[in-house]
């Protein structure tokens, strides 16, 4: 195996403009991200196309959502394209020989909008972030609620739910899982506290989670309250993952300082 080859795509309203190429050394290969185009060159033996692309689509993927986070939704994405493969021992000649897959037909569907919006750069390659089948969750629930298909307050309520569950751990009744949650993958717990406030006890007859007979609909300035603890808190979920597999470094505590004030 030589290298695989992906096409950078993104929404149809972000146009990169000459954007400087992107260089990652990792262990077993390196990539250049240049005009477009990623390229991985192999520094390991992989036995096939299929084991070289589930390592680096999973990175892909860690890269994707992590722009997706960072930097809005239809940032970046990598559609593969080809692969080089060297036969080191081909039958007839005893001679290596470059063998070319078939390109990949694939479509991706693309954001509209009437702003266009011009980068200088890439998406960086995230660090300390990686994306668990706990992250794949919330940012599947959170673009749900980008695409339409979900109302803020319910999306919110599930996925502050999955944090305190999964990060709250086995309490006995009566004790408190946010609390838990909080100190797991250190994020105040005003911060929580609001956002459960305001996902709860908010709305209108279309969007609350719950009929309550004063509920108010959340304002705009809310609404923006809570899209960015989403994010935060996504992108924080990624970052405690990644740490508990031994690398990263100590998490920062996240705070109400970090977002907008509510008034």
């Amino acid at each position: 195996m030589e290298s695989l080859v992906y096409r950078v795509e993104s929404a149809e309203n972000i146009i990169y403009d000459a954007p400087p190429s992107v260089q990652v050394a990792k262990d077993r290969r390196r990539d250049c991200l240049e005009n477009g185009i990623l390229t991985c060159r192999m520094k390991a033996h992989y036995g096939s196309i299929s084991d070289a692309r589930t390592e680096i689509e999973s990175y892909l993927r860690t890269w994707e959502v992590s722009a997706n986070l960072k930097h809005g939704k239809g940032s970046i994405t990598f559609v593969y394209q080809d692969a080089r493969v060297i036969d080191l021992a081909p039958q007839e000649t005893g001679r290596g020989v470059v063998l070319c897959s078939k390109a990949a037909m694939m479509t991706m569907s693309t954001m509209t909008s009437s702003v266009q919006v011009i980068r200088k750069n890439y998406p960086p390659p995230p660090r300390d972030f990686m994306v668990s089948p706990d992250v794949e969750t919330l940012w599947g629930r959170y673009e749900g609620y980008l695409n339409g298909k979900e109302k803020l307050p319910a999306m919110a309520y599930f996925c502050l739910t999955v944090i305190e569950v999964i990060y709250g751990g086995q309490r006995k009744k009566g004790e408190n899982t946010r609390k838990a949650a909080v100190c797991t993958i250190k994020v105040n717990l005003e911060v929580l506290d609001t956002l459960g406030k305001l996902t709860s006890t908010r709305g209108d007859k279309t969007t609350a989670r719950k009929f309550l007979a004063q509920s108010l609909p959340l304002t705009k300035t809310e609404c923006a309250w809570i899209e960015a603890v989403m994010k935060a808190l996504i992108y924080r979920v990624g970052e405690y993952e990644y740490s508990s597999c031994g690398g990263g470094s100590a998490l920062t505590e996240i705070t109400v300082a970090d977002f907008p004030r509510l008034q």
